[in-house]
């Protein structure tokens, strides 16, 4: 049995199981590839984009 070390607190959903052996295809399903502000939150984020390494992210945008 494989354990992994990496830490899934800041993935999605889909991504933190996509870790585990047979569901890898999940990442394919990740939606948080942005974070989302609160609307006159001032900066605040209602939610945070996922963190996963799979994703490729446009720095400019």
């Amino acid at each position: 049995m494989s354990t992994t070390t990496e830490d899934t607190s800041t993935m999605s959903a889909e991504c933190a199981l996509a870790q585990r052996p047979g569901y890898t295809d999940l990442h394919s399903e990740c939606r948080q590839t942005k974070d989302v502000p609160l609307p006159h939150g001032r900066g605040i984020l209602l939610i945070r984009r996922c963190t996963c390494p799979h994703h490729r992210y446009n720095p400019a945008g």
